[in-house]
C-alpha cells in the first residue's frame, strides 16, 4: 500500500518537441507581435510558454497570461508588466465544456514547479452572481489521467501484475483523487463580458506535473447560495520551464550553546523561495531539539527592490540526520499572493534574521 502510495508522487512523462519549422514560424509571429523595446530574454519566455499547444492551434496574444492571471501580477493595477514572467511557466489550453447552460472554459495554467494556478472563464444565464469568493466544493480535484497512471506504473514498479495495476486504478479513481487533492478555488470579479473569472490553486506536494496528462474535475461548486453543478472535466498537459534561481555557500544563521545553525543555500521560484541549512555538529540519533530548529530556520518573507513579500498560506519545513549524526534541513514558504521575478529577490527572512543573496553563490540562472 506504501509503495502505492507513493507512486502517485511520481508520474512522469514526457512530450516529444515540436518540429523546427513549427517552432520557426511561432518565433517569428511571435517576434512581429512584441515592442521592439522587449529584451530577446522576453522573446524566448513567451516561446517556451506556448510552443507545447500552439500546435494544437492556438495562438498566443501579448498581454494575454496577465488577463487570466491578473490576481497575482506583481501589480494587479498594471497586471501587464507581469506577463512576461507569467508566459515564461505558462501553457495556454483553450478548452470548454457546456453543462446546464453553464460553460465553463479553462483558459491556461502557469506553474513553477511548486504551485499550479488554473485560469478558467465561466459565461451563461445562470451563473452566480456572487463576486470575490472563496468557492466551496468537495467533489471537485486534479489529478494524473487514469491513461497517465496505467502508462506509469508499469515503469515504475515492474514487478506488479495486470491485476494488481488494475486495482490500484480502481482505489486512485474512487478514493485517492479527492483525498489527496487540495485545491483551492476562487471567484473574482465580473469580466468585461459578463463572464465569471475562476481562480484554481494547487500547491504540488504529490505529484510532478511537468508533462504528465493531467484531469481537472470541478463540481458542485458553491458559490455563497447558489451551486453550479457541473460535472465539468478537462484533460490536458503542463510544460515547465525552469524559472528556479539557485543559490549555494555557508553562512552563519544563528548560535545555539552546543550547535550553530549554517545556511548552505537558497532557492527562488515565481512563487516560493527555499532554504537548506545543517549544523555544525553531529548528534547522536534523535538527540537534538527539532522543535528549536524548525523556529529557528522558518522562512516567512522575501525582499524584492526594497518591498517586503509574505507567503499566503503556512510554511513547511523537512529534517533529516544521517547514519553519521549529521543533520540537515531545509524550510521553504508557502505561495506568495503575487508573482516574483526569482531574479530580483534580495534577501530571505529566516528565524527573523534578514539573509542576503548576494552573499552567495548563484549557482543556476534560468535564462543563462
Amino acid at each position: 500500500m506504501n509503495d502505492w502510495y507513493d507512486l502517485t508522487n511520481r508520474l512522469d512523462t514526457n512530450v516529444p518537441p515540436l518540429e523546427e519549422v513549427s517552432q520557426a514560424r511561432i518565433e517569428s509571429r511571435i517576434r512581429s507581435a512584441l515592442p521592439r523595446r522587449k529584451k530577446r530574454r522576453a522573446l524566448l519566455a513567451v516561446i517556451a510558454a506556448v510552443l507545447v499547444l500552439t500546435a494544437c492551434g492556438y495562438a498566443v496574444a501579448t498581454g494575454q497570461f496577465s488577463d487570466w492571471f491578473r490576481q497575482v501580477a506583481e501589480d494587479p493595477a498594471e497586471p501587464e508588466a507581469s506577463e512576461e514572467l507569467l508566459a515564461g511557466i505558462g501553457t495556454i489550453i483553450g478548452q470548454s465544456q457546456t453543462v446546464d447552460g453553464v460553460t465553463m472554459t479553462l483558459n491556461g495554467a502557469i506553474w513553477d514547479g511548486n504551485t499550479m494556478l488554473l485560469s478558467l472563464t465561466m459565461t451563461g444565464e445562470s451563473i452566480p452572481d456572487y463576486r470575490w469568493v472563496q468557492v466551496r466544493s468537495e467533489d471537485s480535484w486534479l489529478s494524473a489521467s487514469e491513461a497517465q497512471i496505467r502508462k506509469t506504473l508499469p515503469q515504475e514498479m515492474p514487478h506488479l501484475t495486470e491485476a494488481e495495476i488494475d486495482e490500484f486504478v480502481k482505489q486512485y479513481l474512487k478514493n485517492w483523487r479527492s483525498t489527496f487533492s487540495y485545491l483551492e478555488i476562487i471567484s473574482t470579479q465580473e469580466d468585461e463580458g459578463g463572464s465569471c473569472c475562476l481562480l484554481v490553486k494547487d500547491e504540488s506536494r504529490r505529484s510532478q506535473y511537468d508533462s504528465n496528462e493531467l484531469v481537472l474535475h470541478l463540481e458542485n461548486l458553491v458559490f455563497g447560495e447558489a451551486t453550479v453543478t457541473g460535472p465539468f472535466e478537462f484533460t490536458f498537459t503542463v510544460q515547465q520551464k525552469d524559472a528556479t534561481v539557485r543559490y549555494t555557500g555557508r553562512t552563519l544563521l544563528a548560535e545555539r550553546e552546543d550547535y550553530d545553525i549554517f545556511v548552505t543555500g537558497a532557492e527562488v521560484s515565481p512563487f516560493r523561495a527555499k532554504i537548506m541549512y545543517e549544523l555544525s555538529v553531529p548528534f547522536p540519533e534523535g538527540q537534538y531539539d527539532s522543535e528549536a530548529i524548525h523556529y529557528a530556520t522558518a522562512v516567512d518573507r522575501i525582499r524584492v527592490n526594497g518591498e517586503e513579500y509574505s507567503p499566503s498560506n503556512s510554511r513547511g519545513s523537512t529534517l533529516e540526520q544521517d547514519e553519521d549524526g549529521n543533520v540537515r534541513g531545509s524550510a521553504y514558504t508557502g505561495s506568495f499572493d503575487r508573482i516574483v521575478d526569482p531574479a530580483q529577490v534580495e534577501a530571505i527572512r529566516v528565524g527573523g534574521v534578514w539573509l542576503k543573496l548576494d552573499s552567495f553563490t548563484l549557482t543556476e540562472n534560468p535564462d543563462s
